[in-house]
């Protein structure tokens, strides 16, 4: 086996054939910050057959064409320090961890590979290996290939970064929380979730909303619901750079891969709903009051007349948010990536002053039915904090995510291999 250079076509051919790649592992990530002007890498493992014509003495070897490639990475070259680099490999590499020859020969090859480069510092990586296993939020089983790469890892000089994304924010996050619904339509999906989710998810178009999915170009509706969910919570604002990061990327990846959707609140369109729901109370008020009075009766009466008030409320409210805020308000919005076999949920934000129209989840209902309707087969909501109690900073994101019925993943978490250590400690390129 030899350590090798990619091309971006190679690299391509050998995500399509992968089990399962997160999206800073995605060909189209790299292609994305290449052309924002960062160093992008691709690079892997074949065999020795596989190798091209011997490279120049202190370069890397490029694979064949044709090579089979049985290890791969997208390596993206952070800036630091104004003229040093971090190499950074989030979510990855991609390999078969059971093989400690395959480990062996990526992580000795890629150090050779970085150590070619004086401006390099260390190399993050983060891959997608499950440190144990869980039924919700319980673990039910160890995973002797983790323990064995991470004894590896550490032999090769790599150490873990001992916190988590809410404590280091350049920290990747290492629990999520999957549904699979692997074959599934939405009827049969949404059976198996909580009951309480399974009836909101039943109610589509309810209190005047409307999902839409949005393209790049419509990208400021989201960073404007993003920014409101940061002014209340501790998640940082998304920077101009990110914004044209994630603009690029959705045009990248297309409206089949890149889904931005966003729920509207229309006053116009509740008040219809409000008025026909006035209609029906006051109907079955009338059939009642044709009959004789029984107890089952007279509750019904009293019910249908406290939504009778209730209706008028509402209709109060929602008149004065049309002359407030005029009609087709967005409040909810999540974006979302579509990588093999996986929807991932990466980013969302929340108008809180409209939360009550939220009471559905219609955003994560239309990602939800998009995901059956797409043949995907796992539903990823993506980041948890790992604290399964009252104490969570998210506490009440992973109630609803539980909800799904679904399964916490942990990886090993966020390694850091030091190309030039000295240098790389003073420069604070290991912490």
């Amino acid at each position: 086996m030899e350590f090798v250079q990619l091309t971006p076509l190679q690299y391509q051919r050998f995500v399509r054939q992968a089990d399962r790649v997160f999206l800073p592992q995605l060909p189209e990530y790299g292609a994305v910050r290449a052309n924002l002007g960062m160093g992008v890498d691709y690079v892997g493992v074949v065999s020795h057959a596989d190798v091209q014509t011997p490279a120049r003495r202190g370069q890397t070897p490029r694979a064949r064409p044709d090579a089979a490639i049985l290890a791969a990475g997208l390596v993206v070259l952070q800036p630091w320090k104004k003229i040093y680099r971090r190499a950074l490999l989030s979510y990855g590499p991609t390999l078969d961890w059971s093989d400690s020859t395959i480990v062996d020969c990526f992580f000795t090859g890629l150090r050779a590979h970085l150590r070619r480069d004086r401006r390099i510092l260390a190399v993050r990586f983060n891959p997608l290996l499950p440190r144990v296993f869980y039924h919700d939020i319980e673990i039910v089983a160890g995973n002797p290939t983790a323990a064995r790469a991470e004894r590896q890892l550490r032999a090769l000089g790599a150490r873990r970064i001992e916190k988590e994304f809410y404590q280091q924010s350049d920290v990747q996050i290492r629990y999520i929380y999957t549904k699979d619904i692997s074959g599934m339509s939405f009827e049969e999906a949404t059976a198996t979730l909580a009951k309480g989710l399974r009836r909101r998810f039943h109610n589509e178009g309810r209190y005047g909303v409307e999902v839409r999915f949005l393209g790049p170009d419509d990208f400021a509706v989201f960073d404007s619901l993003h920014d409101a969910t940061v002014e209340r919570t501790s998640m940082a604002s998304l920077s101009s750079a990110s914004q044209d990061f994630y603009r690029a990327l959705m045009r990248e990846l297309g409206p089949e891969r890149a889904l931005l959707a966003v729920a509207y609140f229309s006053p116009t369109r509740y008040l219809q709903q409000i008025a026909a729901e006035r209609e029906q109370a006051k109907a079955r008020l009338a059939v009642l009051s044709q009959r004789r009075r029984t107890k089952a009766c007279e509750r019904e009466t009293a019910e249908l007349t406290e939504r009778l008030e209730a209706l008028n409320w509402r209709e109060e409210n929602t008149r004065e948010a049309l002359s407030t805020y005029g009609d087709e308000i967005p409040f909810n919005a999540a974006l979302g990536f579509h990588s093999g076999n996986e929807l991932l949920l990466l980013l969302g934000g929340m108008d809180k002053r409209f939360s009550a129209y939220a009471r559905d989840y219609p955003v994560e209902r239309a990602l939800f039915k998009w995901a059956c309707d797409h043949g995907v087969s796992i539903y990823n909501t993506f980041g948890i904090s790992g604290i399964f109690d009252e104490t969570a900073p998210d506490a009440t994101v992973l109630t609803f995510k539980r909800w799904l019925n679904g399964n916490v993943e942990e990886f090993i978490g966020t390694f850091v291999l030091p190309i030039r250590p000295q240098l790389a400690k003073r420069l604070g390129a290991l912490s």
